[in-house]
């Protein structure tokens, strides 16, 4: 008897721990990113479109 009291405690708990990794992971994909983004200078920020436009036509160049 003792045995089989065993049995069903263990498995309970192994179903627990199952729901909290279910759970673990569900946090963790709704986690936030970190942004580790710096503010940009003013300078750069006026010519941030001249900057992706080159950036687009140069990665372009680099995959032929």
């Amino acid at each position: 008897q003792a045995l089989k009291t065993l049995q069903l405690e263990v498995q309970h708990l192994r179903e627990d721990n199952h729901a909290l990794k279910e759970s673990n992971k569900v946090l963790l994909a709704e986690k936030p990113k970190w942004k580790w983004r710096v503010e940009a200078p003013d300078k750069l920020v006026a010519h941030e479109q001249t900057i992706s436009l080159y950036a687009h036509k140069y990665g372009m160049t680099v995959e032929m």
